[in-house]
């Protein structure tokens, strides 16, 4: 009788010390890989523009961007789908405007690959779910010189930031200083675009 007993408890202590040793039933949930996001608003960081000939720093309000980008409050891209371990993002607009690059995250700052140089386009924050892409507009203009040059124009706009030192020195204009003519201008805005998970 005694041994009966002995072999029913052993039995029950076995059953009961191994109910939570197996991991498979509570597995860990998987890392989401695709991040899908929709724009919701946008924020103006800075207006910079220099006017010659005395060129100086001033920023002309955001009513001022309309002579040159009367679209910029929405970006072309409606959602934006950024594949984690794909490291591809792809940039919708339901239209042929519609792209993908190959990506590098880097902390919290995102990076395109286009020509085999890596460009900054934005934070990507997987904890808040949401992703802010950052676009700058650009616009040189520099008027003739005793009609010894032709009159050059520039507008774009690209992915990233501008400052100082990315507009002067890598466009038709040096330093301020030499923008001498009425007419020239040198213009940039920095927006953000902010999108949230669908």
């Amino acid at each position: 009788m005694k041994t009966i007993f002995t072999i029913l408890l052993a039995s029950v202590l076995a059953v009961s010390c191994s109910g939570n040793d197996d991991t498979s039933e509570n597995p860990q949930p998987a890392e989401k890989n695709v991040h899908n996001f929709e724009y919701k608003n946008y924020h103006l960081k800075n207006i910079v523009l220099y006017k010659g000939p005395i060129a100086h720093e001033s920023d002309p309000g955001e009513s001022y961007l309309n002579n040159y980008w009367n679209s910029y409050k929405e970006p072309i891209w409606k959602k934006i789908s950024v594949d984690t371990k794909s490291n591809l993002i792809k940039l919708l607009s339901g239209t042929s405007a519609d792209v993908s690059y190959p990506i590098k995250v880097s902390k919290d700052s995102l990076f395109i690959i286009n020509n085999n140089e890596l460009n900054y386009i934005g934070t990507f924050n997987k904890k808040e779910s949401s992703f802010t892409l950052k676009r700058t507009f650009q616009y040189v203009k520099k008027v003739p010189r005793n009609n010894s040059t032709p009159l050059f124009v520039s507008r774009n706009s690209t992915f990233g930031i501008s400052h100082y030192t990315t507009i002067f020195g890598n466009s038709s204009f040096t330093t301020p200083s030499e923008m001498t003519e009425p007419g020239d201008e040198v213009l940039w805005s920095n927006i953000e675009y902010d999108y949230k998970a669908l």
